[in-house]
């Protein structure tokens, strides 16, 4: 078997071929450390609640189980467009609400149908006087690439931006703004707003990665020898 390496294509090829097995085993470790952090979150959003004045507002922890005492301002409530449930469209419902230290947080309290939007329509969500929300902790929203601004002036909302509703409501500072609390639905039949499920639903697709450098690297392998064949450099020798 004879075998003649072009050097600046063995030289290119070793180079990549280590470079395409590092970005695949970067994304393994990351798989693993992916899979790990889901397990701490549902690890916190199934523990037991603990208040959210024990919280340190300066840095939450994502996905902490909460319990938040204190009165809703439904004057100030917004609903955030474009929200879907069991393949329904709707929104989700937005309300602050004050502790007995007048800071207030921002609760999504959950989904509610077209039907449902205003709160007019849904009278027995305006509940009165202190009251005991179940929810986890939730860090601030990013706005999507594509997702449009909130249109203030129209009332119109599509993410969930601390600056904007204090800035809407004219409640200010006294908005705490380094995280939000969704509301938990409790078991039994939907009550509206309908809460967030307990399950932590993060993306881990690193292993589809890792897999598709490690399929590039085979690749380039096959070509690497199949170049050589056809070139005349990877076969039988002839006799002399």
């Amino acid at each position: 078997m004879g075998f003649r390496p072009a050097l600046w294509m063995t030289v290119f090829s070793v180079m990549a071929f280590g470079i395409l097995v590092t970005l695949g085993s970067w994304q393994i470790y990351r798989m693993q450390w992916k899979a790990e952090l889901i397990a701490e979150f549902e690890d916190r959003a199934h523990s037991t609640p603990i208040p959210v004045t024990s919280l340190s507002f300066d840095e939450p922890q994502r996905y902490q189980r909460v319990f938040v005492e204190g009165v809703w301002l439904h004057q100030h409530e917004v609903q955030l467009t474009g929200r879907t449930f069991e393949g329904t469209a709707g929104y989700h419902i937005i309300t602050p609400l004050r502790l007995d230290d007048d800071r207030i947080i921002l609760i999504n309290r959950g989904w509610v149908s077209q039907d449902y939007r205003e709160p007019d329509q849904r009278p027995a969500t305006l509940t009165t006087g202190l009251i005991q929300v179940d929810g986890i902790v939730r860090l601030p929203a990013k706005k999507g690439y594509f997702v449009p601004e909130n249109d203030l002036a129209n009332g119109d909302w599509f993410t969930l931006s601390i600056a904007d509703i204090s800035q809407y409501s004219g409640l200010g500072d006294s908005i705490v703004n380094t995280f939000t609390v969704d509301a938990l639905r409790p078991d039994g039949p939907y009550v509206l707003p309908i809460g967030a499920g307990v399950n932590i639903t993060l993306p881990n697709n690193h292993l589809q990665y890792a897999l598709t450098w490690y399929g590039i690297a085979l690749g380039l392998v096959g070509v690497y020898f199949s170049w050589h064949r056809q070139a005349g450099r990877l076969g039988h020798k002839e006799k002399s």
